[in-house]
């Protein structure tokens, strides 16, 4: 494949960006909460060698880099990216450090035309290796400029939804309010798989530790539960932020892999205590990085870019996929079908806090509605409520 340095303001639109002979895709951070809107809200360049499967294992030798180029040309999109596209039309970027994801992925859909879609993307990626001001759920900071955890932005156009899902659904409209809850599954999923490999492998080199279990917490979250003989715990591994820009939705994912930032237990950026992966599988990196911090800190870099890069191609596959492909699961597409797959992550017996409440009432599930809204239980009362946009510690 030949690669031609180029300026975006010179370039056609089937390539996007500056395109040098180093690869560079790193991804760290913090997690982002969030849900779609209540439901709806309204540095250095760098190259790509060759499009790959993102569910692949090459994607996890990609390796990090500081090249620059030579030329300084102004573009509408970050001042260092990685840009790689996907045979299937998943577009992926990466820049080493910004102010968030959802920001960076905002100038990504200015850049995106529409009087050619051939050339635009089908979905794209946008990972940090850091990040100066992520963000939560009603703009609650999320800390995430230490190196070692993913922190990402999928983008998908609102038509994959609104209507190409509906014709792979029999003609029938999937609630737009499902959206959380997909990407949360796919979140869980994914993380689940990592934390089995790493359980496994520190199991190889004679540690005990036992996989925690991945549990979702309405509507946005993915936690890990450990249970002892008296009582369970969840602590807080990701959350999703659900925005729209132009006509494209993008999510904000944050998922802690190599440390669980501190969260307050007061004010206006007080919630859930955070865990990371690092606290159940550390044997395998120390074992990798030879007890070196840096080399530990990397191999949770590759971790991290490999699970967005996963979660990205998972959303994107679904998405996208054509009948012939899903042949054994044609019905993988309905609000029903997401709704069973998220709730096979559901702990209903895990109490949670209405957090936005005055009294911050202790509530329980007692059931799902088609459209994603939930049915809960005050502990205290026994009164029972619909919730559509409310959020949990």
């Amino acid at each position: 494949m030949t690669l031609i340095p180029r300026c975006y303001h010179c370039c056609n639109r089937s390539s996007r960006f500056i395109i040098i002979l180093a690869f560079v895709f790193a991804s760290k951070g913090g997690g982002l909460g969030g849900v779609l809107g209540r439901y709806v809200t309204g540095g250095s360049r760098s190259a790509f060698v060759s499009a790959v499967n993102p569910s692949s294992s090459s994607t996890s030798a990609m390796s990090s880099s500081s090249e620059n180029t030579a030329d300084e040309c102004s573009t509408l999109l970050p001042s260092k990216v990685t840009h790689q596209q996907d045979p299937k039309n998943l577009w992926l970027y990466h820049v080493e450090t910004t102010t968030s994801t959802m920001d960076e992925a905002r100038k990504i859909v200015e850049s995106i035309t529409t009087d050619d879609t051939d050339a635009n993307p089908k979905s794209f990626l946008i990972s940090a290796a850091s990040q100066s001001q992520g963000r939560g759920t009603t703009q609650r900071n999320w800390k995430s400029s230490q190196r070692g955890n993913a922190l990402f932005t999928i983008g998908i156009p609102q038509s994959a939804w609104m209507v190409d899902l509906k014709k792979k659904n029999h003609g029938s409209m999937v609630p737009l309010t499902l959206l959380p809850l997909k990407v949360g599954s796919l979140v869980a999923q994914q993380i689940q798989r990592s934390l089995e490999d790493c359980v496994q492998d520190d199991k190889h080199q004679g540690m005990s530790n036992a996989a925690p279990k991945v549990t979702v917490k309405w509507p946005n979250d993915v936690l890990l539960k450990q249970s002892s003989s008296t009582q369970s715990s969840y602590e807080k591994v990701a959350g999703i932020l659900i925005e729209s820009a132009k006509d494209w939705f993008i999510i904000g994912i944050g998922i802690n892999v190599g440390y669980a930032p501190d969260i307050p237990k007061e004010g206006s950026d007080y919630g859930r205590q955070a865990t990371c992966f690092s606290q159940y599988c550390n044997a395998t990196a120390s074992a990798d990085a030879n007890d070196d911090d840096d080399d530990n800190e990397e191999y949770w870099v590759g971790v991290s870019k490999k699970l967005a890069v996963d979660i990205a191609y998972d959303l994107h596959s679904w998405l996208h996929s054509t009948p012939d492909e899903h042949l054994s699961s044609i019905d993988e597409h309905s609000g029903g079908a997401i709704l069973d797959k998220w709730k096979s992550f559901l702990d209903w017996d895990m109490e949670l806090v209405l957090r936005d409440t005055p009294k911050r009432e202790r509530v329980r599930l007692t059931g799902v509605m088609a459209d994603g809204r939930v049915i809960v239980k005050e502990v205290e009362t026994g009164t029972t409520r619909t919730l559509v946009a409310d959020y949990f510690l």
